[in-house]
């Protein structure tokens, strides 16, 4: 007597269940089909920074990785001074060391990078290679920077997981862990007119001066998602 009171009310459930699907494979049947070319990610990296101090030269795109979907590539200059910068717009680890093995012409040189801490930004990296000096770190879109794989991820948590954050998410327009990172590598020459210490320490001056700069410009005008 129970199975058959329950009968009907299984079948219905079934119908539903099947029409919805048929449903489903019917609109994406009917779809159109993407043009890969206009698949690919539009780079939204501004062509015009601000760097405090500094005019700039130039820019020029920078091709796309597994890690990165577009970056951009700047020249500075100041006096006789000169700056790169390159961001690549990142969704990933955060592993900056990772990064600069695979993506840079620093590679192993990045064993010896040395992490330091800002209050105004956070974490950043500087190190040494072939007569030039390198700064680098993640601008993330909320809190400081960081460098490490492990200080990535906290910041996320510290960060993404705000109940202002909550609705966004559930309505699909956010992901609730935002693994977006501006990953910057800025370099400059180190000067060979004085003691190598001395020249090496000015021009790791002159990127950390820089980059107070460039990550606040950044923080304030993060590309979208």
């Amino acid at each position: 007597m129970l199975n058959s009171t329950w009968q009907p009310i299984r079948i219905s459930l079934l119908a539903i269940t099947a029409g919805g699907t048929l449903l489903v494979l019917g609109r994406l049947l009917t779809l159109p089909k993407v043009d890969k070319a206009s698949a690919q990610a539009v780079n939204t990296l501004s062509q015009a920074v601000p760097l405090s101090g500094w005019q700039l030269v130039d820019n020029s795109e920078l091709k796309p990785s597994d890690d990165s979907r577009f970056g951009r590539s700047y020249r500075f200059q100041q006096d006789n001074k000169t700056l790169k910068a390159d961001v690549h717009y990142m969704t990933s680890d955060g592993n900056v060391s990772r990064y600069l093995f695979v993506y840079s012409s620093v590679r192993t040189a990045n064993a010896n990078l040395k992490i330091k801490y800002q209050p105004e930004t956070g974490f950043y990296g500087v190190l040494s290679d072939k007569g030039q000096a390198y700064l680098t770190a993640c601008v993330n879109p909320r809190g400081q920077s960081t460098v490490t794989e492990q200080q990535f991820t906290q910041s996320r948590y510290t960060y993404d997981l705000k109940p202002d954050r909550i609705l966004p998410w559930v309505l699909g327009k956010e992901s609730l862990i935002d693994r977006r990172c501006l990953w910057t590598l800025l370099s400059t020459p180190v000067q060979t007119n004085t003691a190598p210490e001395a020249s090496e320490e000015a021009a790791y001056k002159t990127l950390e001066t820089a980059w107070l700069s460039w990550h606040q410009w950044w923080q304030a005008n993060y590309p979208p998602s």
